[in-house]
C-alpha cells in the first residue's frame, strides 16, 4: 500500500507537536539549573567558599542549602560592606534563581560557606549537594581551586 506524502508530512507535523506540548507540560526546557564553574576556593581556616553559576531553566528556583561530607554545615551568606568600610557577611535563607536569568555565587558576594571543613588541597574534588526548592537535590562535584583563581571561575 503507497502511502500519500502529503498524509505523511502531516503525521510527522502532529507528532512533532505532540511531543512539543508534552515537553512544556513537564516544565520546560529541563528540570533542573545548568551549572558551570562550580568551585571551592582552598579554604586557609576551619571554613571555606564555594561558588558556582546556575543558569534558570525556565521555572523560578530558590538554592536553600547545601550539605557535604567534607563540612560540618553549609550556609548560604553574603559578603557585605559595612558602614564602616569593612567587609562582612551574613548569612541568608536562600538565593532566588530567575526563570530565565542565572544566580552568581562569587567572591565578594554571594556564596554557600562550608563550616568547619576538613583540609582541603587545590586540585580536590568534593562532591556537594545542592538543595532546590523546585528541581530538588543535585549534587555536584567541585574542583577545589587557589583563592586568587576562585573569583575567575576556577581558571
Amino acid at each position: 500500500m503507497r502511502r500519500h506524502p502529503r498524509l505523511t508530512t502531516l503525521a510527522a507535523f502532529g507528532l512533532l507537536v505532540a511531543v512539543g506540548l508534552l515537553a512544556a507540560a513537564c516544565g520546560g526546557s529541563g528540570d533542573a539549573p545548568a551549572l558551570s564553574d562550580v568551585r571551592i576556593g582552598r579554604p586557609a581556616g576551619p571554613n571555606g567558599a564555594m561558588y558556582l553559576t546556575a543558569e534558570g531553566y525556565g521555572t523560578v528556583d530558590r538554592l536553600t542549602g547545601a550539605t557535604t561530607d567534607v563540612a560540618d554545615s553549609v550556609e548560604t551568606h553574603e559578603s557585605f560592606m559595612g558602614a564602616d568600610g569593612t567587609m562582612g557577611m551574613r548569612p541568608l535563607d536562600g538565593f532566588d534563581l530567575p526563570a530565565d536569568g542565572a544566580l552568581v555565587l562569587e567572591p565578594g558576594g554571594l556564596h554557600l560557606m562550608l563550616i568547619n571543613v576538613d583540609r582541603l588541597d587545590v586540585g580536590d574534588k568534593v562532591k556537594v549537594t545542592l538543595h532546590w526548592e523546585s528541581a530538588g537535590d543535585m549534587e555536584v562535584e567541585a574542583e577545589v581551586v587557589d583563592p586568587a583563581d576562585a573569583g575567575q571561575g576556577g581558571q
